[in-house]
């Protein structure tokens, strides 16, 4: 390689490192763990993304914390820690369910909520029905919205049904990140890093 490609490697891995260190621990921390794993990147950031995990952890095990977010940010916290190996209990999605012990309506107008949902029950451990009623609910909404979405919507459905769980650039191209939460300079990171293979 380069000598000057290597060194702006090494500055984008500290550029990084600065933007997912920090004390307070925020759901934003969490979409850059997401980020960095699904572009390949978080074998830089191992011990920075263990710390986010078990603080998430602590938080995510909090009933009341739980109750005040949305699907999408249950959905992608519980993925994420189960992933990882912690120990999450699939009952937090029983706050999404209604009196009659079904998914509530207004999730179905939730795309992005739905998307995660739909990785969350991927994980689903045997016996966990609330799990196999969410895939069920969620394929079933996201499958029947796919007439109704844009075409960049529907190809990011469709890949979320077909392979659940991406980890490369295109996908995450296609979600558009926000620039606040590193985008561009993860892009560039797994764009030079995908250069060297």
């Amino acid at each position: 390689m380069p000598e000057d490609t290597v060194v702006k490697h090494a500055k984008l891995v500290e550029v990084v490192r600065e933007l997912i260190t920090n004390n307070d621990v925020t759901f934003d921390d969490l979409l850059m763990v997401d980020a960095l794993e699904r572009l390949g990147l978080d074998y830089h950031y191992e011990d920075e993304i263990n710390l986010i995990l078990e603080q998430c952890y602590l938080q995510f095990t909090n009933k009341d914390f739980i109750e005040y977010r949305n699907l999408y940010e249950v959905s992608l916290c519980f993925r994420i820690l189960r992933q990882k190996g912690f120990r999450v209990s699939a009952d937090v999605f029983k706050l999404l369910k209604g009196k009659n012990g079904q998914f509530v309506e207004t999730l179905k107008h939730d795309i992005r909520g739905l998307m995660e949902l739909y990785e969350a029950s991927q994980l689903c451990i045997e016996g966990e029905n609330i799990l196999d009623e969410a895939a069920t609910f969620s394929s079933h909404i996201l499958q029947k919205s796919l007439n109704v979405l844009d075409d960049k919507e529907a190809r990011m459905v469709r890949c979320t049904l077909q392979h659940p769980h991406r980890r490369n650039l295109m996908y995450f191209t296609l979600l558009n990140s926000p620039k606040e939460n590193g985008a561009t300079v993860f892009k560039e990171l797994a764009e030079l890093e995908q250069g060297w293979k």
